[in-house]
Protein backbone atom coordinates (compact mmCIF):
# COMPACT_ATOMS: atom_id res chain seq x y z
CA UNK A 1 0.00 0.00 0.00
CA UNK A 2 1.11 3.35 -1.16
CA UNK A 3 0.38 5.55 1.91
CA UNK A 4 1.01 9.01 1.35
CA UNK A 5 0.78 12.20 3.77
CA UNK A 6 1.39 15.99 3.63
CA UNK A 7 3.68 18.69 5.23
CA UNK A 8 6.23 17.77 7.53
CA UNK A 9 8.78 19.74 9.07
CA UNK A 10 10.88 18.10 11.76
CA UNK A 11 12.83 21.46 13.09
CA UNK A 12 12.05 24.44 15.37
CA UNK A 13 10.16 26.75 13.60
CA UNK A 14 9.72 30.76 13.84
CA UNK A 15 8.24 30.79 17.42
CA UNK A 16 9.30 27.52 18.99
CA UNK A 17 12.78 27.66 19.20
CA UNK A 18 13.90 25.25 22.05
CA UNK A 19 10.40 23.17 22.90
CA UNK A 20 9.26 22.62 19.00
CA UNK A 21 9.57 19.31 16.85
CA UNK A 22 13.31 20.00 16.12
CA UNK A 23 13.72 20.02 19.93
CA UNK A 24 11.57 17.37 20.58
CA UNK A 25 12.91 14.53 18.24
CA UNK A 26 16.64 15.72 19.80
CA UNK A 27 15.47 14.87 22.99
CA UNK A 28 14.56 11.47 21.23
CA UNK A 29 10.83 11.66 20.40
CA UNK A 30 9.62 10.08 16.94
CA UNK A 31 7.54 12.02 14.76
CA UNK A 32 5.89 8.57 13.35
CA UNK A 33 5.37 7.06 16.82
CA UNK A 34 1.57 7.26 16.19
CA UNK A 35 1.25 5.77 13.07
CA UNK A 36 0.62 2.46 12.19
CA UNK A 37 3.92 1.28 9.16
CA UNK A 38 3.63 -1.76 8.06
CA UNK A 39 6.91 -3.50 6.63
CA UNK A 40 5.58 -3.79 3.34
CA UNK A 41 3.87 -0.21 2.92
CA UNK A 42 5.51 2.94 0.71
CA UNK A 43 5.32 6.44 2.80
CA UNK A 44 5.14 9.57 0.91
CA UNK A 45 5.64 13.21 2.43
CA UNK A 46 6.60 16.88 1.90
CA UNK A 47 10.18 17.31 3.44
CA UNK A 48 9.70 21.02 4.46
CA UNK A 49 12.38 21.79 5.92
CA UNK A 50 16.25 22.10 5.37
CA UNK A 51 18.65 19.72 7.38
CA UNK A 52 22.41 21.08 8.16
CA UNK A 53 24.72 21.77 10.93
CA UNK A 54 25.63 25.63 8.94
CA UNK A 55 22.49 27.44 10.49
CA UNK A 56 21.12 25.01 13.21
CA UNK A 57 19.82 27.59 15.74
CA UNK A 58 17.63 29.33 12.96
CA UNK A 59 13.99 28.30 12.07
CA UNK A 60 13.47 25.66 9.60
CA UNK A 61 16.50 23.98 9.96
CA UNK A 62 17.78 20.96 11.95
CA UNK A 63 21.07 19.12 12.29
CA UNK A 64 21.60 15.73 10.05
CA UNK A 65 22.71 14.11 13.32
CA UNK A 66 19.97 14.69 14.73
CA UNK A 67 17.55 13.61 12.08
CA UNK A 68 19.88 10.24 11.75
CA UNK A 69 17.51 8.20 14.45
CA UNK A 70 14.00 8.84 12.85
CA UNK A 71 12.45 6.09 11.17
CA UNK A 72 12.15 8.58 7.99
CA UNK A 73 9.41 8.53 4.93
CA UNK A 74 10.45 5.78 2.40
CA UNK A 75 10.16 8.83 -0.11
CA UNK A 76 10.35 12.84 0.07
CA UNK A 77 9.23 15.59 -1.90
CA UNK A 78 11.96 18.75 -1.76
CA UNK A 79 10.14 21.48 -3.76
CA UNK A 80 8.38 23.70 -1.23
CA UNK A 81 8.86 27.28 -0.03
CA UNK A 82 10.94 26.29 2.95
CA UNK A 83 13.80 24.18 1.49
CA UNK A 84 15.60 27.27 0.30
CA UNK A 85 15.19 29.31 3.55
CA UNK A 86 18.88 28.90 4.16
CA UNK A 87 20.01 29.33 1.10
CA UNK A 88 21.81 26.96 -1.79
CA UNK A 89 24.44 25.37 0.63
CA UNK A 90 21.37 24.42 3.15
CA UNK A 91 19.22 23.28 0.09
CA UNK A 92 22.41 21.01 -0.93
CA UNK A 93 23.02 19.67 2.04
CA UNK A 94 19.56 18.26 2.64
CA UNK A 95 20.13 16.53 -0.58
CA UNK A 96 23.45 15.21 0.84
CA UNK A 97 21.70 13.94 3.97
CA UNK A 98 18.71 11.89 2.00
CA UNK A 99 20.78 10.44 -0.64
CA UNK A 100 23.47 8.95 2.29
CA UNK A 101 20.60 8.14 3.89
CA UNK A 102 19.29 6.21 0.95
CA UNK A 103 15.68 7.96 0.74
CA UNK A 104 14.82 8.40 -2.99
CA UNK A 105 13.43 12.00 -3.35
CA UNK A 106 12.08 14.07 -6.34
CA UNK A 107 11.30 17.92 -7.16
CA UNK A 108 14.70 19.16 -7.19
CA UNK A 109 15.95 20.65 -10.95
CA UNK A 110 18.42 17.84 -10.83
CA UNK A 111 15.85 15.40 -10.08
CA UNK A 112 12.45 16.74 -11.17
CA UNK A 113 10.79 13.11 -10.97
CA UNK A 114 11.27 9.74 -9.83
CA UNK A 115 10.39 6.01 -9.83
CA UNK A 116 9.96 3.65 -7.41
CA UNK A 117 8.65 0.08 -7.48
CA UNK A 118 5.95 -1.31 -5.29
CA UNK A 119 3.65 -4.29 -4.99
CA UNK A 120 5.05 -5.27 -8.64
CA UNK A 121 4.32 -1.80 -10.26
CA UNK A 122 6.49 0.84 -11.37
CA UNK A 123 5.27 4.38 -9.85
CA UNK A 124 6.83 7.63 -11.31
CA UNK A 125 6.42 10.58 -8.57
CA UNK A 126 6.98 14.18 -10.30
CA UNK A 127 7.15 16.74 -7.43
CA UNK A 128 7.50 20.55 -7.94
CA UNK A 129 5.84 24.00 -6.47
CA UNK A 130 3.45 26.57 -7.82
CA UNK A 131 4.49 29.04 -4.94
CA UNK A 132 6.77 31.96 -5.11
CA UNK A 133 9.87 31.46 -2.79
CA UNK A 134 10.25 34.29 -0.30
CA UNK A 135 14.15 33.10 0.38
CA UNK A 136 15.81 33.58 -2.96
CA UNK A 137 14.95 34.57 -7.06
CA UNK A 138 17.00 31.02 -8.35
CA UNK A 139 15.48 28.04 -6.44
CA UNK A 140 17.75 25.04 -6.51
CA UNK A 141 14.19 22.66 -6.78
CA UNK A 142 11.24 22.80 -9.28
CA UNK A 143 9.74 25.93 -9.42
CA UNK A 144 6.48 27.26 -11.18
CA UNK A 145 7.07 25.20 -14.44
CA UNK A 146 5.74 25.77 -17.39
CA UNK A 147 3.28 23.18 -18.80
CA UNK A 148 5.22 22.21 -21.80
CA UNK A 149 8.35 21.40 -18.85
CA UNK A 150 5.32 19.60 -16.62
CA UNK A 151 4.57 17.49 -20.13
CA UNK A 152 7.97 16.46 -20.88
CA UNK A 153 8.65 15.15 -17.58
CA UNK A 154 5.60 13.12 -17.85
CA UNK A 155 6.41 12.04 -20.89
CA UNK A 156 9.71 10.57 -19.35
CA UNK A 157 7.49 8.52 -17.08
CA UNK A 158 5.97 6.51 -20.10
CA UNK A 159 7.42 3.94 -19.06
CA UNK A 160 5.47 3.20 -15.61
CA UNK A 161 2.24 1.76 -14.56
CA UNK A 162 0.72 4.37 -12.60
CA UNK A 163 1.98 8.34 -12.40
CA UNK A 164 1.69 10.51 -8.99
CA UNK A 165 1.77 14.50 -9.14
CA UNK A 166 2.92 16.07 -5.94
CA UNK A 167 2.41 19.34 -5.84
CA UNK A 168 3.16 21.98 -4.21
CA UNK A 169 0.42 24.83 -4.35
CA UNK A 170 -2.30 26.77 -3.30
CA UNK A 171 -2.83 29.04 -0.20
CA UNK A 172 -2.22 28.94 3.38
CA UNK A 173 -5.28 27.76 5.99
CA UNK A 174 -8.23 28.31 3.04
CA UNK A 175 -10.21 24.69 2.83
CA UNK A 176 -10.78 24.82 -1.17
CA UNK A 177 -8.76 25.74 -4.06
CA UNK A 178 -9.15 27.94 -6.47
CA UNK A 179 -10.29 27.79 -9.76
CA UNK A 180 -6.49 27.55 -11.79
CA UNK A 181 -5.66 24.71 -9.33
CA UNK A 182 -8.77 22.53 -10.76
CA UNK A 183 -7.24 23.67 -14.34
CA UNK A 184 -4.30 22.51 -13.99
CA UNK A 185 -5.45 19.57 -12.01
CA UNK A 186 -7.57 18.49 -14.45
CA UNK A 187 -5.11 19.23 -16.96
CA UNK A 188 -2.64 16.69 -15.37
CA UNK A 189 -5.00 14.05 -15.90
CA UNK A 190 -5.53 14.73 -19.06
CA UNK A 191 -1.47 14.37 -19.95
CA UNK A 192 -2.01 10.90 -18.02
CA UNK A 193 -1.62 11.49 -14.14
CA UNK A 194 -2.94 8.77 -12.44
CA UNK A 195 -3.21 10.64 -9.26
CA UNK A 196 -3.03 14.41 -8.11
CA UNK A 197 -1.98 14.99 -4.74
CA UNK A 198 -1.65 18.47 -3.17
CA UNK A 199 0.43 20.24 -0.35
CA UNK A 200 0.69 23.53 1.11
CA UNK A 201 -2.41 24.85 2.52
CA UNK A 202 -1.47 23.23 6.28
CA UNK A 203 -5.61 22.29 5.82
CA UNK A 204 -7.50 19.77 4.44
CA UNK A 205 -9.03 20.16 1.24
CA UNK A 206 -11.78 17.73 -0.56
CA UNK A 207 -11.28 15.92 -3.18
CA UNK A 208 -13.21 14.92 -6.70
CA UNK A 209 -12.38 12.38 -9.10
CA UNK A 210 -11.96 13.36 -12.99
CA UNK A 211 -11.93 11.52 -15.62
CA UNK A 212 -11.65 8.36 -13.03
CA UNK A 213 -8.61 9.69 -11.09
CA UNK A 214 -8.06 11.00 -7.98
CA UNK A 215 -7.57 14.84 -7.46
CA UNK A 216 -6.24 15.49 -3.18
CA UNK A 217 -6.18 18.86 -3.56
CA UNK A 218 -4.51 19.48 0.00
CA UNK A 219 -3.65 17.02 2.31
CA UNK A 220 -3.18 19.25 4.87
CA UNK A 221 -0.38 19.67 7.88
CA UNK A 222 1.35 15.56 8.96
CA UNK A 223 4.15 17.15 11.40
CA UNK A 224 3.56 20.59 12.43
CA UNK A 225 3.49 22.64 15.05
CA UNK A 226 0.75 25.02 14.54
CA UNK A 227 -2.03 26.30 17.29
CA UNK A 228 -5.17 26.75 15.04
CA UNK A 229 -7.33 24.05 15.77
CA UNK A 230 -8.04 23.41 11.36
CA UNK A 231 -3.95 22.74 10.92
CA UNK A 232 -4.25 19.65 13.28
CA UNK A 233 -6.61 17.85 10.56
CA UNK A 234 -4.80 16.17 7.95
CA UNK A 235 -5.36 13.38 4.78
CA UNK A 236 -3.68 10.29 4.23
CA UNK A 237 -4.03 8.65 0.90
CA UNK A 238 -3.94 5.01 0.39
CA UNK A 239 -3.40 3.28 -3.03
CA UNK A 240 -3.57 -0.57 -3.25
CA UNK A 241 -1.90 -1.29 -6.38
CA UNK A 242 -1.87 -4.91 -5.60
CA UNK A 243 -4.88 -5.37 -8.31
CA UNK A 244 -4.97 -4.07 -12.47
CA UNK A 245 -7.17 -1.25 -11.15
CA UNK A 246 -5.60 0.62 -8.48
CA UNK A 247 -7.72 1.26 -5.27
CA UNK A 248 -7.62 5.01 -3.90
CA UNK A 249 -8.92 5.66 -0.45
CA UNK A 250 -8.45 8.44 2.51
CA UNK A 251 -8.88 8.90 6.16
CA UNK A 252 -7.85 11.49 8.50
CA UNK A 253 -4.91 12.35 10.65
CA UNK A 254 -5.03 14.36 13.53
CA UNK A 255 -1.51 16.26 14.97
CA UNK A 256 -1.35 15.27 18.80
CA UNK A 257 -0.58 17.16 21.75
CA UNK A 258 3.20 16.42 20.94
CA UNK A 259 2.89 17.43 16.97
CA UNK A 260 3.06 14.22 15.65
CA UNK A 261 0.19 12.40 13.75
CA UNK A 262 -2.03 10.36 14.47
CA UNK A 263 -4.80 8.42 12.02
CA UNK A 264 -8.34 9.05 13.28
CA UNK A 265 -11.74 7.28 12.68
CA UNK A 266 -13.69 10.73 11.83
CA UNK A 267 -12.76 14.53 11.85
CA UNK A 268 -14.70 17.38 13.13
CA UNK A 269 -18.01 17.59 11.00
CA UNK A 270 -16.26 20.75 9.16
CA UNK A 271 -13.59 19.38 8.21
CA UNK A 272 -15.03 16.05 7.31
CA UNK A 273 -14.67 14.84 3.63
CA UNK A 274 -18.19 15.32 2.75
CA UNK A 275 -18.24 19.52 3.92
CA UNK A 276 -14.80 19.59 2.12
CA UNK A 277 -15.90 18.07 -1.12
CA UNK A 278 -19.03 20.44 -0.76
CA UNK A 279 -16.90 23.28 -0.85
CA UNK A 280 -15.09 22.26 -4.23
CA UNK A 281 -18.69 23.59 -5.97
CA UNK A 282 -17.50 27.02 -5.21
CA UNK A 283 -17.20 28.85 -8.00
CA UNK A 284 -15.79 32.34 -7.87
CA UNK A 285 -13.09 35.09 -9.48
CA UNK A 286 -10.02 35.42 -8.16
CA UNK A 287 -10.29 38.78 -6.12
CA UNK A 288 -13.06 37.31 -3.86
CA UNK A 289 -11.16 33.90 -3.61
CA UNK A 290 -8.19 35.92 -2.04
CA UNK A 291 -10.38 37.93 -0.13
CA UNK A 292 -11.79 34.71 1.79
CA UNK A 293 -8.14 33.53 2.05
CA UNK A 294 -7.03 37.22 3.66
CA UNK A 295 -9.77 36.63 6.11
CA UNK A 296 -9.28 32.70 7.15
CA UNK A 297 -5.31 33.99 7.32
CA UNK A 298 -6.33 36.47 10.38
CA UNK A 299 -7.89 33.57 12.05
CA UNK A 300 -5.07 31.85 12.24
CA UNK A 301 -2.77 34.82 12.92
CA UNK A 302 -4.64 35.02 15.87
CA UNK A 303 -4.07 31.93 17.21
CA UNK A 304 -0.92 31.95 16.32
CA UNK A 305 -0.39 35.46 17.77
CA UNK A 306 -2.06 34.22 21.55
CA UNK A 307 0.09 30.62 21.05
CA UNK A 308 3.31 32.93 21.01
CA UNK A 309 2.53 34.70 24.63
CA UNK A 310 1.97 31.33 26.31
CA UNK A 311 5.22 29.50 25.15
CA UNK A 312 7.21 32.75 25.32
CA UNK A 313 7.58 32.30 28.87
CA UNK A 314 8.62 29.05 28.58
CA UNK A 315 11.96 29.96 26.49
CA UNK A 316 15.55 31.67 27.20
CA UNK A 317 16.19 34.87 27.19
CA UNK A 318 18.37 35.11 23.98
CA UNK A 319 15.73 32.67 22.02
CA UNK A 320 13.03 35.20 23.21
CA UNK A 321 15.45 37.85 21.74
CA UNK A 322 16.09 35.95 18.15
CA UNK A 323 11.86 35.50 17.90
CA UNK A 324 11.41 39.13 18.09
CA UNK A 325 14.12 40.09 15.98
CA UNK A 326 13.08 37.44 13.16
CA UNK A 327 9.34 38.86 13.82
CA UNK A 328 10.38 42.54 13.30
CA UNK A 329 12.49 41.21 10.42
CA UNK A 330 9.31 39.57 8.76
CA UNK A 331 7.30 42.37 9.45
CA UNK A 332 9.23 44.86 7.76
Amino acid sequence: MLKIIGDINFSDGYFDRGIGIGSAIEQGGNPFKWLTRKSDDFWIGNFECVVSDSKSKKPFVISPSVLDNVEHMDFYSIANNHVMQHGKDGYNDLIDFLEKKNIPYAGSLNKKSNIIEHQNKKVGIICFSQRPDNFTKSPLYWHLPEYQEIEDEIMRLSSTNFKIAYIHWGYEFINYPNIDQKKLAHWLIDKGIDLVIGTHPHVAQGFEKYNDKYIFYSLGNAVFNMPWEPTKYGLMVNVDLSRDTPSVRASHIHIESDNFPMEIQNAPSELSFENLNDLLSIIEDNEKYFGKARNYYLQYRKENRKDILKKILKMSNSTRKNIIFDFIKRRF
